[in-house]
């Protein structure tokens, strides 16, 4: 496995530079001199800084005695190889595989298709004509504009920094009297094709994310402790709302459908304000943070195991990261095939039996008999007499099971997302995944009528606190 260093992506994009008050050649430098020797004061701006991640907090912890527990000389090529394979927040990207290039593959690019020079082809016809629905409505105005031929009432939204560069260089590109209708036409394509790329769509997480999430995705941004729940930490791939089993990394529609609808009874909002372009971009970005995250705890728990951190580890962990996520597919979805089945009198009834069967639904012992989140598993006393919720997600936080008898389901409350809750658990939480769970016996501990006869029991809980009509 070999990693391809000559190019970040493969495809022509503008990198950042250091900048001297813009005095960058070297005969500024020898003026700047010479009026100094002539004893003129000159102010000479220092360069903008780069900004770059910070590593997690388990690579910084230290042990009892204050010592770091991955040395200074690990850390520092931990973080250079992650600046290698995914740049910084003002310049992301993909570092490609020399195997990826040759396929003609490249991350950066999710909604081209895979070819040569190529992208992920990750969206296919009708999610990229859906897109271009909506730049159509979104960008009305610049588009009424560009038929008009009134170039400078086209003014792209503050958002989109990628697209403003675009548009001012094709201004530059002819002069106004020479814009026809091939240019005309160019300039609408422009707006109707626009997909951010990763670089804009860090900055569209910077405004609209990180304030919760943090710049790494580490959900510790500052107004993170003022929060409960706390904002999803991306670092570790674990995210709660998907349809898929066995604790698979998301697809792009689960990301995209948590941004659209926001999460219920969190500070999570709804992002449907904004185009689908950006909300898409917005899933590349969150994406590559959560793979950053996963490639450096791989790399950090490699060095604990084996004392050292070979370079060539370095490829195979991002490979087999990104592969995760590139290999999820249909196979892990949960679905039901046919109508999902009404409630009855009869399927409550058998729901109300499962869910208090301790060797079977086994849901009272946590959600408690009356479905208050109250069970005996879901506390412990400690000596003091302090009542405290007894379980912990799989980011150290305290959680209690959902009282279901509200009715509020932070992923859905659709009978099927409920089934998929029953089926598959809840990533990074203590809720088991029932669907293909088996009984001492080897078969099946659950059938699929068990299955929705939970989901109508748990909808009943909750539909008897209505106002009776």
């Amino acid at each position: 496995m070999r990693l391809d260093v000559r190019s970040p992506t493969g495809h022509d994009h503008p990198e950042p530079g250091s900048r001297l008050s813009g005095l960058a050649a070297p005969g500024a430098l020898v003026l700047a001199s010479g009026l100094l020797g002539l004893g003129l004061a000159l102010r000479i701006d220092p360069p903008t800084p780069e900004v770059r991640f910070g590593l997690s907090e388990e690579t910084l912890r230290v042990d009892a005695d204050g010592e770091p527990v991955v040395p200074p000389d690990v850390r520092d090529h931990v973080r250079g190889s992650l600046e290698m394979l995914f740049g910084t927040p003002s310049n992301p990207h993909y570092l490609r595989l020399a195997e990826w290039i040759e396929e003609g593959y490249d991350p950066n690019y999710p909604q081209y298709p895979v070819e040569d020079p190529g992208g992920a082809g990750e969206l296919d016809e009708a999610d990229l004509e859906a897109m271009r629905e909506d730049n159509a409505a979104f960008f009305r105005r610049q588009l009424a504009a560009i038929d008009a031929r009134l170039w400078k009432d086209v003014n792209v939204p503050g958002g989109a920094p990628d697209l403003a560069r675009d548009w001012s260089e094709l201004l530059e590109s002819k002069p106004s009297e020479e814009r026809g209708d091939d240019f005309a036409a160019e300039a609408r394509e422009l707006f109707l094709g626009w997909y951010p790329t990763l670089r804009a769509s860090a900055e569209f997480y910077r405004q609209q994310c990180l304030h919760c999430h943090g710049p790494e995705g580490g959900g510790n941004g500052p107004t993170a402790d003022f929060l409960n729940p706390r904002p999803r930490d991306y670092r570790r791939g674990v995210f709660k709302d998907t349809a898929l089993k066995d604790k698979a990394v998301p697809r792009r529609g689960d990301l995209y459908r948590i941004l659209e609808q926001g999460v219920t009874g969190t500070a999570m909002p709804s992002f449907r304000r904004f185009p689908r372009a950006q909300l898409e971009g917005a899933v590349d970005y969150v994406r590559l943070l959560s793979i950053r995250g996963m490639v450096e705890r791989d790399l950090v728990i490699t060095f604990e195991q084996d004392e050292v951190l070979p370079v060539e580890y370095v490829a195979e962990s991002y490979q087999g990261v990104w592969e995760r996520w590139r290999a999820v597919g249909e196979e892990k979805l949960v679905v039901f095939d046919g109508p999902v089945p009404p409630p009855t009198p009869e399927s409550i009834a058998r729901g109300d039996e499962l869910y208090h069967d301790a060797t079977k639904g086994n849901c009272a012992s946590c959600h408690g008999d009356q479905g208050r989140g109250d069970g005996v598993a879901a506390f412990t006393t400690l000596e003091t007499g302090e009542r405290v919720p007894s379980y912990k997600d799989d980011w150290g936080h305290p959680i209690l099971p959902r009282d279901l008898t509200r009715g509020q389901y932070r992923f859905g409350r659709r009978p099927i997302d409920i089934y998929r809750r029953i089926y598959a658990g809840i990533n990074g939480t203590p809720m088991p995944a029932l669907g293909e769970s088996k009984g001492a016996d080897g078969n099946p501990l659950l059938s699929q009528e068990d299955l929705w006869a939970l989901v109508h029991y748990m909808g009943s809980l909750s539909e008897s606190k209505k106002p009776q009509e």
